[in-house]
Order: structure tokens, then C-alpha cells, then sequence
């Protein structure tokens, strides 16, 4: 389904502006008024302006800015997070979930796309559902479903529904955590010609006298890389360098002797697995220890080296949900229902994304535009403020001058030891940047 008129377009980039203004406010907060903010809870209610309507117009821009990009390989990272709504006792349609009965909320699975060089693009994919209360404690009965029938399928469901409309010559390479070590998504992306780089949980069996991880383990080590690991928020562990010892084997995994049985299921499928490990750990921390594994070619160190590069910038989507929980505060938001929050849900994915491309391309593209991410309006007054002047550049200033301006704003030093700035100060200097922009509005004639 489409959405029924152009006017109705312009009143969802219109309520994402607002929304943008100030991201943690509760909607009411946020708008200039009553009106604005009747008119944004009317477009949440609007049965035509569904959760896959507000992520098709996404999609667009980020299809867009794939084939702009003109690389072979783009990066797909997939992920899921929890969203915690037991206080919202109101909210209608709300599931189970975490370790206790009296939870609510909802789950969400999101497809970024993200260049081999750690730029964030946009979304591909995103949904929620819910886990009905009933299902808790079936997970013996669940072994013996159909994959189709298992919550685990949002992997593979997220990688035909981001691999639509594929631009020719791009390669996708799907990046998953342990949650994706599944033998049907890895059978699943072979059938679909799409590649695969995930983490593994499960010492799975092989063609050869040993299993898989211990086939890597026994392999001398090829070499060394020093990696930048991000700072760790769950764990308060900060940014820093490590230095990684790689291994390689290339190996036929074979499939599990349990679980159920397809006339479809390949009896092998051959990956190159590699098992990285930290030499020097933090003080009382354990090592970096990863084995990750890929259908795409791993015979050199050079080639080992890159899918490790390619594995760390997963952690981008884990950025993505810090905007969105702490940034965006989105399990504040309250709603009647939650067919209405999954719509607020995917408006403020699509604001803490936008935040996201800005901090990155800054780093790794310095000088590229801001034009793509600020409107005239915004980039001119901004410009303004930082360099104290009321005369213009004739072009719009570049990327990092725009994040840096920003982020002083929301405080931000801008010292030689600070390094650059990171999503959090962004989001504050949008809230108080955007809080000066509308005295602007109404000052200027």
C-alpha cells in the first residue's frame, strides 16, 4: 500500500522535523503548539500511513545513496533490541518479554546498510512484533517448527526484504552477531546469492575429523591486526586500540543432526571460518575473542584482515539503538496503542539514523557536504551562529564543519585530546540548536 497523496507525505516529513527538534520530548513537547501536535497524533492514527509506508520512503533515499556511493560491497548489519513499555499499562497490544511474566514491550529488528568503510547509509529494513505471553517456556517445542515458524526467520526475512531491488554489481554481505549463526540463514543466503559474515556461538561439525572451531584453533597464527574497538556503554569499558591475532581455515560445515529435517536443507556448506583473539586484554577484562565465519573468500591475510574490519563496524547498529533508547528516548514515548507506537518508532529510526550517517561520514569523509543532511535554512543560521558572522559561504559548509558546530553546541570542547565528536553531543546540539533556529524564524522578516 501507498500513501493515498503527496499532502500526506509532506505531513510525515513535517511531523519528523518536529520530532527531530527536540528528540527526547514527549510529542506534545515537541510541537509548537496543540494543532501541530493533533496533527501529528492524527497521522499516527491514519490507517493509510502504515509502519511499511514510513519505511518505504526511507528506504528510498537509502537506495539512493547506495548507488551513489558506486562500491561493490555494501554491508547489510542486522540486529535486534527489546523495548521496555511495562510501565505503559494503557498501551494496547503490548507482548512478553525478559526474564519476568509481568514484562511488556515490543522487539525490533532493523537492516542498515553501512559502506566497507564504516558509513552508516540508512535503513533497509525494519519491523516489530510482539512475543505472545502463551509462548513462554516452549523451547523445547520450538526446535521442532519449521523455520518459518521460529522467531530466528527476522534474519532471514530481513535479508529478502533488504536485498529488494538490489542495484547491479553491488554485493551484499549480511553482518550478524551470535544470533545469527543459523544454518538455515546461511543455506537461505547462498540460495539468494547474497554473502554472510557472522559471528558464531555453535562448534558446529565438518567434512574433516574435527569441529569447526577447533579446526581454526589449530591452524598457526597469520598475522596480527590492530584494531579500533568503540567503547563498550553495557560494560563502561572505553574506546581503545587492540591488537588481534588472526587465523583462517577454510572448512565444509555440515548440517545439524537435530532439529527438523527439509527436503531442501543442504547436507554441507563450505565457509571460510576465522578466530581472532586479543594479545594484550584490559587489566582483569577477558580478551577479544571472536570466530567469525564467511562464504566470501578468505586465502591471504589481506583478505582475513578486511572481514575483521568489516565485523567491527556491527557495532554501528549498536550506536543506532543508543540514539534511539538514549537519545531519542523512545520507550518514553506512550501511545494508545501499539500498532501507533511501531509508527512513532519508525519515525524517530529514521531522525537517530540521520544522526548517525552525520557522525561518521564527518569522520571518515571530512569534506563532503552537509547539504545532504541540512536543510539551506538550517546549515545558514547554523553557520551563522558558529562563526559569528551574517555573511554566507556560496556553497553549503562541509560535513565535519556542521558536526563540529554542532556539537559544541550541545558541549562538546573541541580539545586535541577529546578526538571526534561521538553521537551524544550531536544529539544535544540538535536540541539546542533547533531551540535557537525557531528564535531565528521568528526574528528574521
Amino acid at each position: 500500500m501507498g500513501i493515498a497523496c503527496g499532502r500526506t507525505i509532506k505531513r510525515v516529513i513535517r511531523s519528523m522535523q518536529t520530532l527531530s527538534k527536540q528528540m527526547g520530548a514527549s510529542i506534545a513537547s515537541a510541537s509548537a503548539d496543540k494543532a501541530e501536535a493533533k496533527a501529528i497524533y492524527r497521522l499516527l492514527a491514519n490507517p493509510k500511513v502504515t509502519p511499511s509506508v514510513l519505511l518505504q520512503t526511507h528506504r528510498k533515499a537509502t537506495m539512493a545513496h547506495i548507488k551513489k556511493r558506486e562500491e561493490s560491497v555494501i554491508l547489510v548489519v542486522q540486529d535486534t533490541t527489546t523495548l521496555n513499555y511495562t510501565a505503559h499499562k494503557k498501551t494496547e497490544g503490548l507482548g512478553d518479554f525478559g526474564a519476568s511474566p509481568h514484562h511488556q514491550g515490543l522487539l525490533l529488528h532493523s537492516a542498515i546498510a553501512v559502506t566497507t568503510d564504516g558509513i552508516p547509509l540508512g535503513l533497509l529494513d525494519q519491523f516489530v512484533w510482539t512475543r505472545p505471553v502463551e509462548e513462554r517456556g516452549k523451547r523445547t517445542a520450538k526446535r521442532q517448527r519449521p523455520i518459518e515458524a521460529k522467531e530466528s526467520y527476522k534474519w532471514l526475512k530481513s535479508m529478502d526484504n533488504s536485498c529488494k531491488n538490489q542495484p547491479k554489481g553491488v554485493r551484499y554481505v549480511h553482518v550478524g552477531d551470535r544470533e545469527a549463526d543459523i544454518y538455515e540463514f546461511f543455506q537461505h543466503a547462498l540460495e539468494k546469492e547474497q554473502d554472510f559474515l557472522v559471528r558464531v556461538v555453535q562448534n558446529r561439525r565438518t567434512t574433516e575429523a574435527c569441529k569447526l572451531v577447533d579446526a581454526v584453533k589449530q591452524t598457526p597464527p597469520a598475522g596480527k591486526i590492530c584494531v579500533e574497538i568503540p567503547r563498550d556503554t553495557r560494560r563502561n569499558l572505553p574506546k581503545r586500540q587492540a591488537t588481534l591475532a588472526i587465523r583462517f581455515k577454510h572448512v565444509h560445515m555440515t548440517a545439524p543432526m537435530n532439529g527438523l529435517k527439509t527436503p531442501k536443507q543442504k547436507a554441507t556448506i563450505a565457509v571460510s571460518i576465522l578466530h581472532v583473539r586479543e594479545e594484550t586484554p584490559l587489566s582483569k577484562s577477558k580478551p577479544i575473542e571472536w570466530y567469525l565465519i564467511t562464504n566470501r573468500a578468505v586465502t591471504t591475510l589481506e583478505e582475513a584482515i578486511e572481514k575483521v574490519s568489516w565485523y567491527i563496524h556491527r557495532w554501528k547498529i549498536e550506536r543506532f539503538h543508543y540514539i534511539l533508547k538514549s537519545g531519542c528516548k523512545i520507550e518514553e514515548k506512550q501511545n494508545r496503542t501499539a500498532e501507533r507506537l511501531e509508527k512513532q518508532l519508525h519515525v524517530y529510526s529514521i531522525i537517530a539514523v540521520r544522526i548517525l550517517g552525520m557522525t561518521y561520514l564527518a569522520r571518515q569523509q571530512p569534506t563532503a557536504s552537509c547539504a545532504p543532511f541540512l536543510t539551506e535554512e538550517e546549515w545558514q543560521v547554523l553557520y551563522r551562529i558558529s562563526n559569528k558572522t551574517s555573511t554566507l559561504p556560496s556553497v553549503p559548509p562541509s560535513i565535519k564543519e556542521a558536526v563540529d558546530s554542532l556539537a559544541k553546541m550541545g558541549g562538546f570542547l573541541g580539545r586535541k585530546a577529546d578526538g571526534d565528536p561521538g553521537v551524544k553531543v550531536l544529539w544535544r546540539g540538535f536540541n539546542r540548536f533547533y531551540t535557537v533556529l525557531e528564535y531565528y524564524q521568528h526574528l528574521l522578516p
